[in-house]
């Protein structure tokens, strides 16, 4: 009976949070991050084992990852242009990662990539997904044990049953030319010099119509130069007053690809705006630059 307590502990810390009375960094909706205590917690716990994506790339997987984690690079869950595999596609890649409809998920990266797959998550249908706050440099800095080499292939199985994408939840093209038309927040989360000019991957340089800027570091504190756990929800809610955002309005993020764009889309969603509100453009400026400019 003790073991089974256990068990159901662990299940509802995973689902909602390790104590609610307290909600993590002040956030409304902090549940979908994790910390590294807690994932250790459960990996070492009597209950069912979290299945752990490692959205990183080939070398940061050789190097050191979370022992049992499983291998998710980017190509994995995106298509050729990087952008989101269609529902039936990704149904397969959550199947070929042992999931079901009642897995318990957490996702990492090394830089930016885990927020892109938790919003896939949440794209269609599974919107328990958590995302491990500070990455694979928190589970290090915690000083647990990490895994190298190879690994293990994806162990297949998995039963998850996607849902049709969440309406709303993606912003085509027509939908940013009619934001930038009726004036609803179009949001570059890019680097800064891609906001002044620069250019990358060789498209043309630029931005999206009357967008503005709010680039994706922000949301984040820097450890050793680099972007690492999210920022508290009192320092989110001074970054969101200070750059005019309205939870009243629709927001549409993009960066280059729809990577970088899932971030301060991710701060929102822990800041409690209306999920109606939150708008990816999956596109981003690969799709906007190749369609718009090439018209013109």
């Amino acid at each position: 009976m003790l073991k089974q307590i256990a068990a159901l502990t662990l299940v509802l810390a995973f689902l909602f949070g390790p104590v609610q009375a307290e909600r993590y960094k002040g956030f409304p909706r902090g549940h979908a991050l994790i910390t590294a205590s807690e994932l250790k917690s459960m990996l070492d716990g009597p209950g069912p084992r979290p299945v752990v994506l490692a959205a990183v790339g080939k070398l940061s997987w050789l190097g050191g990852r979370i022992p049992g984690a499983s291998h998710a690079p980017r190509h994995s869950y995106t298509d050729r242009e990087g952008m989101a595999l269609g529902r039936k596609q990704f149904q397969r890649f959550a199947r070929r990662h042992g999931i079901d409809d009642d897995s318990r998920v957490v996702v990492y990266d090394e830089k930016y990539d885990a927020a892109r797959l938790w919003w896939l998550f949440f794209l269609y249908g599974k919107t328990d997904v958590r995302l491990l706050d500070g990455g694979m440099a928190a589970w290090r800095a915690a000083g647990h044990s990490v895994d190298r080499g190879f690994g293990r292939s994806p162990p297949g199985g998995g039963r998850f049953v996607a849902s049709p994408a969440r309406d709303g939840w993606v912003a085509d093209i027509e939908d940013v030319a009619e934001a930038a038309s009726d004036g609803s927040p179009i949001w570059d989360t890019r680097d800064l010099p891609e906001w002044k000019g620069a250019s990358i991957g060789g498209l043309p340089s630029g931005r999206i119509d009357r967008a503005r800027f709010i680039g994706w570091k922000v949301f984040r504190r820097t450890e050793k130069g680099r972007p690492s756990e999210f920022r508290t929800a009192a320092e989110t809610s001074a970054v969101l007053e200070a750059a005019g955002f309205d939870p009243g309005s629709d927001h549409i993020f993009y960066c280059h690809s729809g990577v970088r764009a899932a971030t301060p889309l991710l701060a929102l969603y822990l800041m409690g705006y209306p999920i109606e509100r939150l708008r990816l453009y999956d596109g981003s400026w690969i799709d906007w630059s190749r369609q718009r400019l090439r018209n013109r």
